[in-house]
């Protein structure tokens, strides 16, 4: 039996003042050690002392990490059986663990308050003591015992700073439920020809709870260089990057009025004056996905335009919106959802009528949770459905699938996606499953070759979005996104569009990515669309949902689902 204590080997630990964090984390998985033996005849394995693996825990995600930036000492256990022999695994390691802290808690206690100290201080982390690293045989990876914090994050506000000013003030709020302290700016403050204006939010890195905040605020490391690593999970995280908010790390000394604040101040959505024979709002964030969702299931009249347009001289992109001249679904938006709302001289030809679509979901529960918090109409399907025909029987309007290889349809299953198909329904791929099941149905969804990493590379890249593309709408042109097991294209049909591709050879930000550098991905497409008859398939080669965390491209499978009307 392995009671697989967490202890990571390389740079996860380093904002929490490791010194101090591992000494005790390190000895008390010895305690636990001791007591499953002593009560089971079981042995453990301390991956600090048994892997060589380099990343076992990177972010705050899993539950022990998170508790480490609070202070606290959190470990993972892990047992492969499921039956009393695990229950009783599980019991006498707690029961180490409640030991130590009972014999050791007066000095464990001081050192916790020692980390919140140097976090208030602004004081430089201290390296591993040499005796904890002389224990264990896998120290070559201890190299990275310190970290330089930026002396503040800066977050915009509002527009034209920030793109979002919803998902900024998620992140605020976000890092004060996290007890991060976050202070507003009292005067406007210029840092290298930006003016950042009164009211922006700014995160001093003087602080006790330093460790979260800059793990919540920073991009992360490409650890993808360090030779022989394997990955237990994910490798590469950042909030802001990933929920599309926009930060700026301040690593010179700045001086600014600053206020502290217990919340993110709510974001006012705008109306413009005067008569409008129709209005427009853009979906360049994710409360505009819920709003139309909202509004058209209280059957209000929505279109959205697929390509750019002009009206009386001023531009909207593609994937605006536009809904009737009615002031009380302007005031509704502007007010309820914090939206901009802009007149519109004349009612724009061209644009595509909205309607509530039936969707059909074989996917993973990111994909899941994003439709049902968004308020789309969806059905999880299994593979019985699937082979039985249920795409057309059910009149699904859509199939969404992230899990299902089309290996797995049997004849029924593949009659019934050719005949949706041909009847117009839409497709949706996603990631290493949903893409190749394009490829390998029978009618080739759409024409296209692809490579891939590995199933565990994973991390954030940076893409490069076409904003006046149906599908990647209102995007900034450079921007991110996260890959678990990355696809991308290597040669698309002639009738297929990119809606985002890999933003060049220096393309992958921070995670784990073998030999990226020398795989062909950078500069190719990973989001493609096409028509095959009157169906729209789109291929995802991201993971845009993955966890329901990336929210950033939340707006991808939005777009690809309404882009799918004729």
């Amino acid at each position: 039996v392995l009671v697989n204590t967490s202890l990571s080997q390389v740079k996860s630990l380093i904002p929490y003042s490791r010194d101090l964090y591992i000494k005790w984390a390190y000895n008390q998985a010895k305690a636990m050690e001791a007591e499953l033996f002593a009560q089971t005849g079981f042995a453990a394995q301390i991956p600090f002392e048994d892997r060589s693996q380099g990343w076992d825990d990177w972010p705050p995600i899993f539950a022990p990490m998170y508790a480490m930036y609070h202070g606290a000492y959190g470990h993972t256990l892990e047992t492969p059986y499921r039956d009393a022999r695990g229950v009783d695994a599980h019991y006498a390691a707690v029961w180490g663990a409640l030991k130590f802290v009972a014999q050791n808690r007066q000095a464990m206690v001081r050192d916790q308050v020692e980390i919140f100290r140097r976090g208030f201080l602004d004081m430089v982390q201290m390296p591993i003591p040499d005796e904890i690293l002389a224990e264990t045989p896998y120290n070559q990876y201890n190299y990275l015992t310190t970290i330089d914090f930026p002396t503040a994050y800066i977050i915009p506000a509002q527009a034209p700073l920030q793109q979002s000013p919803q998902q900024a003030a998620r992140l605020v709020d976000f890092l004060i439920a996290n007890d991060v302290q976050v202070e507003q700016s009292s005067q406007a403050l210029t840092l290298n020809g930006t003016t950042y204006p009164r009211g922006s939010y700014v995160v001093w890195m003087n602080q006790p709870k330093r460790g979260l905040a800059n793990t919540i605020l920073w991009t992360g490391w490409d650890i993808s260089y360090e030779p022989g690593l394997t990955m237990y999970d994910i490798s590469g995280w950042s909030h802001p990057l990933l929920w599309g908010v926009t930060r700026i790390a301040v690593e010179e000394i700045i001086t600014v009025q600053t206020q502290s604040i217990a919340r993110a101040d709510p974001v006012q959505g705008t109306k413009e004056n005067g008569k409008a024979a129709a209005y427009a709002i853009l979906p360049d964030n994710n409360v505009a996905i819920k709003a139309v969702n909202d509004l058209l299931l209280r059957g209000v009249v929505i279109q959205r335009m697929e390509q750019p347009f002009v009206d009386d001289g001023r531009a909207f992109g593609a994937g605006t919106l536009i809904l009737p001249a009615r002031p009380e679904l302007a005031n509704e938006l502007a007010n309820a959802y914090g939206l901009n709302v802009y007149n519109l001289k004349a009612a724009p030809s061209g644009a595509v009528t909205l309607r509530r679509q039936k969707i059909a979901v074989f996917a993973d529960e990111g994909v899941r949770f994003f439709l049902k918090q968004y308020g789309f109409d969806f059905t999880v399907v299994s593979t019985n459905d699937l082979n039985a025909g249920a795409l057309v029987s059910d009149g699904y309007d859509v199939f969404v699938n992230s899990t299902r290889s089309y290996g797995g349809l049997n004849a029924v299953g593949r009659a019934s996606l050719a005949a949706f198909i041909a009847g117009g329904g839409d497709y949706i791929g996603i990631g290493r499953t949903g893409v190749p099941f394009a490829g390998a149905a029978g009618a080739n969804l759409l024409t296209f070759t692809t490579a891939q990493g590995l199933a565990d590379d994973n991390g954030v890249v940076k893409l490069v979005y076409n904003p006046d593309d149906p599908v990647s709408a209102q995007f900034l042109p450079n921007s991110h996104g996260f890959v678990y097991g990355p696809i991308w294209f290597t040669s698309i049909g002639p009738n297929v569009q990119v809606a985002a591709t890999l933003d060049g050879a220096d393309f992958f930000v921070s995670g784990f990515w073998r030999n990226w550098k020398a795989s062909s991905a950078p500069n190719k497409p990973v989001v493609i669309h096409g028509m095959n008859g009157s169906a729209d398939i789109t291929l995802i080669g991201l993971n845009p949902t993955f966890r329901a965390h990336p929210e950033i491209t939340f707006r991808l499978l939005a777009n690809a689902i309404f882009n799918g009307l004729p």
